[in-house]
């Protein structure tokens, strides 16, 4: 199941760099949801107006080096932005054909505590280790935040590269969120409980958004929803 989840989305996952002057940095990974070249990512990622790339991988069935020295990136820009939802919507600049099945967004309101879902991501993008992870997860909980914006709480720790990227519906494959990060507890006190703690309170538990709010943005864009 996880094999087929992979081949599914590995070349819909991309690198999400960032150019600031001279130096190009690696800031998550984005996927793309749409065949007219649409990708979502986590808005907290985008700094600034500084010019947007993606990166695909390589497939290949072989092992992969380690590390990669060269990138062959392809800018993108900012279509939708929702800060409050910490989600954005990127496209690609130049027109690429892209093929892409259809049914690839779920309807994350029907996904129980206890499905079985898988996440995709460039985990160590910022060691320059551009290999491609898949991890496999259960969904521990399902909350609406202080702004309302509804998230799945998943027990899988995701490394930064992950952010950015889609969490997966094992049963249909079908993505129903994208990850945020790791669900820091003590960030979610002060700011939805008015309370604050001294002491290091550490979970091995992760985060993704709604893939709901992210079709409120596409819809926004003026795209159909595939």
């Amino acid at each position: 199941m996880l094999q087929d989840i992979f081949f599914q989305y590995r070349g819909a996952c991309m690198m999400l760099f960032q150019r600031e002057g001279e130096s190009v940095s690696f800031r998550g990974t984005a996927f793309l949801v749409h065949p007219e070249g649409y990708f979502l990512t986590a808005g907290h990622l985008i700094t600034g107006n500084q010019e947007l790339m993606v990166v695909p991988t390589e497939e290949t069935e072989n092992f992969p080096p380690v590390r990669t020295e060269t990138v062959a990136p392809i800018p993108v820009e900012v279509r939708q932005m929702d800060r409050e939802r910490d989600l954005a919507l990127l496209k690609f600049k130049q027109k690429i054909e892209i093929s892409m099945p259809d049914h690839v967004i779920s309807a994350a309101e029907q996904i129980p505590t206890g499905n079985a879902v898988a996440c995709m991501g460039f985990s160590f993008g910022y060691y320059q280790v551009y290999n491609q992870l898949i991890k496999q997860a259960v969904i521990c909980s399902r909350l609406s935040s202080g702004n309302g914006t509804r998230i799945f709480l998943f027990d899988s720790l995701v490394h930064d590269g992950n952010r950015g990227g889609p969490l997966i519906n094992l049963y249909d494959g079908r993505i129903i969120g994208v990850v945020g990060g790791r669900f820091e507890l003590q960030e979610i006190l002060s700011r939805q409980l008015g309370k604050t703690s001294d002491l290091p309170i550490k979970t091995d538990v992760s985060y993704a958004v709604s893939i709901d709010h992210a079709v409120e943005l596409m819809e926004k864009e003026g795209i159909n929803v595939i």
